[in-house]
């Protein structure tokens, strides 16, 4: 009825003359919730800048504390929101400082969630890469950044959020050769030593990656975290490693003690490629060897000794699929043996002297006999 007599008194108002009242629409703000990473792809906060961002003064605090009235809709990018739950139980930096932003942290998060309660949340690409450059160095992963940023931040807020199906933006930036580079290796050597990370492990190495292809992040930061991503494929791809050693045979048939350390935080299953670097020795056979977590582990090498003098066994250590995890390692060997060789030369040369006296003997008595 009352919706009858509003429209009975528009017409009555339009025939008289009169303008109508116009309402305008409410204005929906779009707020974003990002930046790059503070933290180093282990975890570790490289300064302590995010802190003075998070405050109701600064420039994340703002858009929390302060946020403009009306209809809102959020982007926000799980992997900040990490970062913040981090701080907020407590962190040091790298050079080993304590952290000052943990309350602030905790502060930031509480408001987060009420700013929110009854907003429409969207949630970025984990760490918001380039749509570009991701698509250029791993196709193969766009989606993946997609739903990760979605699921990761539904656990943080503990409600649903609605993901992006595309990356925000694919424009073009440059990035360096030599971090390209880095980009693809550390992406090789995650293919590599996949089977002994843990599926939360993997998960992290992927995702804290993208922090370099991001857009807005300072050039000095990101030159700092190829660094890191340098450093850390490499002790990804040393986790597994064999001690070197030297070692002085002294018997024909013998097995060599060969130290391996596994430090990855799961058992690990290697082969030991074992070969000799001349003829002079002989190697058995090895089975696949199994390495318990964060272990040393001593494996015995049969080796067979044909001939004295020196040789060096060359050591990898291998996935079972064959690929190689860390560098080689010479063991140089002192071969202080006799061979089966010379053993039967020298046993046959005795025999005949031992024979030749024997006769010599014997044609002595005869004659004395006489």
């Amino acid at each position: 009825m009352k919706k009858i007599v509003a429209i009975f008194a528009s017409l009555v108002l339009l025939m008289l003359g009169i303008p109508t009242p116009s309402y305008a629409a409410p204005t929906t703000n779009t707020i974003t919730l990002f930046e790059p990473t503070h933290r180093q792809l282990d975890g570790k906060f490289i300064d302590d800048d995010l802190a003075s961002l998070l405050t109701p003064e600064g420039t994340l605090g703002t858009l929390v504390f302060s946020p403009p009235r009306g209809n809102r809709i959020w982007n926000i990018d799980a992997a900040l929101v990490e970062e913040v739950v981090a701080m907020s139980h407590g962190y040091e930096l790298v050079g080993g400082e304590a952290g000052t932003g943990a309350k602030v942290a905790q502060d930031f998060l509480a408001q987060l969630l009420l700013a929110t309660s009854t907003d429409t949340i969207y949630s970025l690409p984990y760490g918001n890469p380039s749509g570009y450059w991701i698509h250029r160095l791993s196709p193969h992963d766009e989606n993946y950044f997609l739903t990760a940023g979605k699921l990761r931040l539904q656990n943080l807020l503990g409600r649903p959020v609605t993901g992006l199906t595309k990356y925000p933006s694919y424009k073009y930036f440059k990035l360096s050769s030599d971090l390209i580079a880095t980009y693809k290796d550390a992406g090789v050597t995650l293919q590599t030593v996949a089977r002994y990370l843990s599926s939360s492990e993997l998960d992290n190495y992927r995702l804290h990656s993208a922090a370099l292809l991001t857009s807005q992040i300072e050039t000095s930061r990101r030159d700092y975290l190829e660094i890191n991503l340098t450093a850390q494929s490499f002790a990804l791809m040393h986790a597994v490693s064999v001690v070197p050693g030297r070692f002085t045979i002294t018997a024909t048939q013998q097995k060599l003690p060969i130290t391996v350390i596994n430090n990855f935080n799961s058992p690990a299953q290697i082969h030991l490629r074992v070969s000799s670097l001349n003829s002079k020795v002989r190697i058995g056979k090895l089975p696949l060897i199994t390495l318990g977590a964060k272990s040393k582990t001593q494996i015995l090498v049969p080796v067979e000794v044909l001939t004295s003098g020196s040789s060096a066994l060359a050591i990898d250590a291998l996935t079972p699929s064959g690929q190689l995890l860390g560098e080689s390692v010479l063991f140089p060997l002192n071969l202080a043996v006799i061979s089966p060789i010379a053993t039967w030369i020298t046993t046959t040369a005795a025999l005949i002297l031992f024979g030749a006296a024997v006769i010599q003997s014997i044609r002595r008595f005869r004659r004395r006999g006489k």
